[in-house]
């Protein structure tokens, strides 16, 4: 193969065969398929993304804080699972908050969600055990998977607590400080897991718990007005991660060899975080993960952080449209 071509197919992937979860549905799905249309173009490879998840701004969201102002219709969401779809990816929401009592089974807006989801096949992310089995029982064509929150709220993550987690859902995900635990994941059910690839913060953080319920304190607050915003990443130390400039720990996101081995031990599925990231941070999270280091990501990076650079100068160019008609 001349050495001045660029990697074409299966020589383009990091780790051929894997397939990945991602962040993005009802933020910036859009981009996420232009980065999918020029990889291909590029080096006719299709990266297979198998999951796309997020949520509109509705009670039963967690995992990431949702502060934008968007209100979507029924229309807008149907499309926006549906778009996913047509592109053979699977739409997950982050249905995750961890309590939730059976008169909340009731919201009417989540419950229309769940059926466009049942409807068109798609999944959630659960981390309540009442909210699995109220899925299961009314919405039977909708993938049920294991939020990691489950794993910051048990004290033992040994190989009955993951096989447990691998008979109730039809996926589960490692807990990140538990990538670096050789002996665990070796025994590990390896077709249900999920590995993140990308977790910010530090080995065994002591505040991983407090954050999570920090999130459902505060989408409540956003949502219902029921209390006060906690205002967690403001005594976080580690993220977002501009703090992390001044420490020398090193947070536990894998490296590219980390990735490959993982596949190795029979780990298939791969999941990014960064819902809340700058698109820039995130799509190079997703093409470093997602294509060969030496000579794919390299040159991919770059051309496609034009087209990061015009989404958001289209997205402040709406933002200024609404409020300049706000003002009329």
């Amino acid at each position: 193969m001349n050495d001045f071509i660029l990697p074409q197919g299966d020589r383009a992937a990091l780790v051929p065969g894997a397939s990945y979860s991602v962040p993005g549905l009802f933020l910036y799905s859009d981009l996420i398929y232009r980065c999918l249309d020029q990889v291909k173009a590029k080096f006719d490879y299709q990266i297979p993304v198998k999951y796309l998840y997020g949520s509109p701004k509705v009670k039963w969201n967690c995992g990431r804080l949702i502060i934008t102002d968007n209100h979507y219709t029924g229309e807008e969401i149907y499309n926006e699972l549906a778009g996913a779809v047509a592109r053979g990816i699977v739409p997950l929401l982050t249905f995750s908050t961890p309590e939730l009592s059976p008169e909340d089974l009731k919201d009417p807006l989540c419950n229309e969600i769940l059926a466009m989801a049942n409807r068109l096949r798609g999944g959630v992310i659960v981390s309540s055990p009442l909210l699995r089995d109220y899925i299961r029982e009314k919405y039977p064509q909708v993938e049920v998977h294991a939020s990691v929150i489950l794993t910051a709220f048990t004290q033992t993550r040994d190989l009955a607590y993951y096989e447990g987690l691998n008979r109730d859902y039809d996926r589960y995900v490692v807990h990140p400080d538990d990538n670096f635990q050789p002996e665990l994941l070796a025994q590990l059910p390896k077709a249900g897991a999920e590995i993140i690839l990308n977790e910010r913060c530090v080995y065994q953080c002591m505040q991983r718990r407090e954050h999570y319920e920090s999130i459902v304190k505060d989408q409540a607050a956003l949502i219902e007005g029921s209390c006060e915003l906690t205002n967690f990443l403001d005594r976080c130390p580690f993220v977002p991660d501009k703090k992390q400039h001044a420490t020398k720990a090193r947070n536990i996101s894998l490296n590219a060899q980390d990735v490959v081995g993982m596949n190795r031990l029979g780990f298939g599925l791969f999941k990014l975080q960064g819902r809340l990231d700058i698109p820039y941070v995130f799509f190079f999270d997703f093409l470093r993960y997602t294509l060969e280091n030496q000579v794919a990501f390299p040159a991919m990076f770059p051309i496609f952080s034009y087209a990061i650079k015009e989404h958001l100068k289209e997205k402040e160019r709406k933002r200024r449209g609404r409020a300049q008609g706000a003002l009329r």
